[in-house]
């Protein structure tokens, strides 16, 4: 293929929507770009499904010279993101009836496309930190998009964590760079497990793109933000964007080169951690959107115990991997077609023909995620469970025990959200009538989830669909539909109990409730000691020169501590820029 082409198709995957996003910002250009702004995620649809694996395309003109690669990886998840926002786009369209409002929401939503599907694409650490953020940042636009004090507060919660990340991310990038001598992602990956600061570099690896993908403890935001946000920015908040934790893992992490049982025994403790936790809170929430968001951390934790697995046994990483891919398309698939389902089920349908069809579009998705047998999700389990039990670890035992039930508990929480939005007849809506679009873009995605197990372009199917494989995905469908259902009858009979109810953001109430006040009565504490602290300074003065000298003096340390404040910011930035740039090698040379 002629580079020039090559490079003008990658590059197209980000820089359109990112060049639709600006043109929007125009007035005077919104009524030309806003048809085209739906189908921004096209191009990369297609290049997912066309272009060659192994190509590979250099742009020293980039930044400080960037890299971009098409290899397996990034096939599987440029192609259920890019179908993604395709669709949600799509879906857009009927959602916003005002032509100014979804020219406001188009912004945001192609701002944070060029960044997700850019990344995937991204080979070295610098073009994958800019996109990140611009994804990262972008995406806080879509998440405060109604204005509410719900959605004002998740946005709160969730920029807070998007900049703890952020800044954990370019520590662990700059220290990888330095350790590799570069930045291409094989140079960190082959130099990382050697670095005198590897444990740094992993531990913030991990907690950066952590938040990013759930992990128990930062995935606070997740709850928060979905139900608050528009439904087509939830279904590529959950679907796409939240998967990006899980490549920026597999982009940075030495996975397959080296063992490093200890980080992959974190892993795997925090990612069986997440799939519990999840499902408990998540049976005790009654907005189907929360129980969607609690579900997406849930099977992030199962993605999380994958990379974990992968560190502690390296030679199993070929296999471990495409366990992880199937898992992660499927998904992204079912969990965004579920955000629709949510919004389709808001009112009763018009026809019996469309009532079929949105039952069809919530229990195929369901049965998706719960790895019902003959899905892509069964599959998945199935792969992962071989890879576990020929696993040689102490962590191996207690997986072999708990995966079959970790199954058992995202069916129970599937069934929890069954029983949310199943239709029971007219319900309040704002919008009572649902664009043929929107019909139609939902439609196509459910059908493709249904039809993934089928058409998994990069793995030899034969020998998945036996009778024990079946069972062994049959018995936790039903056991864990079956104590949804008796759960439900329990709590419809009796009133939860009041300790039971835990909100949206579970632990964070730990921190709004109980050290966040603490912290406020100290400060007040604190500021009335030094009133009268004052006060008894002022009254020790020797007259009003006396005065005069010690308010000169505070003004004059006021002035002081400012320009230390400011010097110290630029000394700063300019030591992070001289850091960055000296982790490259030969850039001193002639």
């Amino acid at each position: 293929m002629n580079n020039t082409l090559m490079t003008f198709l990658l590059l197209s995957v980000f820089v359109w929507p990112l060049m639709l996003a600006l043109a929007l910002m125009l007035p005077s250009s919104r009524r030309f770009i806003l048809p085209l702004a739906p189908w921004a995620a096209l191009p990369a649809l297609i290049l997912s499904l066309w272009m060659p694996t192994g190509t590979v395309l250099e742009l020293p003109w980039l930044l400080l010279g960037s890299h971009l690669a098409f290899d397996v990886t990034a096939r599987v998840f440029l192609f259920f993101s890019s179908l993604l926002w395709l669709i949600a786009g799509i879906y857009s369209v009927g959602y916003f009836s005002e032509p100014l409002l979804r020219a406001r929401f188009f912004i945001w939503f192609l701002l944070a496309m060029a960044g997700n599907l850019g990344l995937i694409l991204a080979h070295d650490l610098v073009l994958f930190y800019t996109l990140f953020t611009l994804m990262s940042f972008a995406s806080y636009g879509l998440v405060v998009f109604d204005r509410s004090q719900e959605a004002l507060r998740a946005g709160r919660v969730y920029i807070v964590l998007v900049v703890l990340g952020e800044v954990m991310l370019f520590a662990a990038f700059v220290l990888a760079a330095w350790a590799a001598g570069g930045i291409e992602f094989a140079s960190v990956q082959a130099a990382l497990a050697a670095a005198v600061s590897s444990n740094w570099i992993i531990g913030l690896v991990f907690l950066g793109f952590g938040i990013k993908a759930g992990v128990i403890g930062l995935h606070v935001w997740l709850p928060l933000a979905h139900p608050v946000a528009p439904v087509p920015a939830s279904a590529v908040l959950s679907g796409a964007m939240i998967s990006a934790g899980v490549l920026g893992w597999l982009r940075v992490l030495p996975l397959g080169d080296v063992a490093l049982p200890g980080w992959g025994g974190v892993m795997i403790v925090a990612g069986m951690a997440a799939v519990f936790y999840a499902v408990f809170v998540g049976l005790l929430q009654r907005n189907a959107k929360t129980v969607l968001a609690y579900s997406s951390v849930s099977c992030m934790g199962v993605m999380t115990i994958a990379v974990g697995l992968g560190l502690v046994a390296p030679g199993s990483w070929s296999l471990i991997v495409l366990a992880l891919l199937i898992y992660a398309l499927q998904h992204g698939l079912a969990k965004g077609a579920l955000f629709l389902s949510v919004d389709m089920s808001a009112v009763s349908p018009v026809s019996k023909g469309r009532y079929y069809l949105l039952i069809a579009g919530l229990l195929l998705p369901v049965l998706s995620l719960a790895g019902a047998p003959l899905t892509s999700g069964m599959i998945a389990k199935h792969l992962l469970h071989l890879q576990v039990n020929a696993v040689d670890s102490p962590l191996a035992g207690w997986l072999q025990m708990l995966m079959p039930w970790s199954s058992v508990a995202i069916s129970m929480l599937m069934g929890h959200f069954l029983i949310l939005v199943w239709p029971r007849g007219q319900r309040s809506s704002v919008r009572v009538f649902k664009s043929t679009g929107m019909w139609l873009s939902w439609s196509v995605l459910f059908v493709v989830v249904m039809l993934s197990p089928w058409f998994i372009p990069f793995f030899e199917l034969k020998g998945f669909w036996s009778l024990m494989i079946m069972i062994s995905a049959f018995w936790p469908l039903v056991l864990g539909g079956g104590l949804a259902l008796i759960i439900h009858g329990y709590l419809k009979r009796r009133q939860m109990p009041r300790r039971l109810r835990i909100p949206p953001g579970d632990v964070l109430i730990v921190l709004e409730d109980w050290i966040l006040p603490g912290l406020k009565s100290f400060l007040i504490f604190c500021r009335a000691l030094l009133e009268k602290a004052w006060l008894w300074l002022r009254a020790k003065l020797d007259g009003r020169r006396g005065y005069l000298i010690l308010m000169s003096f505070l003004a004059a340390l006021e002035n002081r501590l400012w320009r230390w404040a400011t010097g110290a910011t630029l000394f700063l930035m300019l030591s992070m820029l001289f850091i960055f740039l000296a982790s490259f090698p030969g850039i001193y040379d002639n």
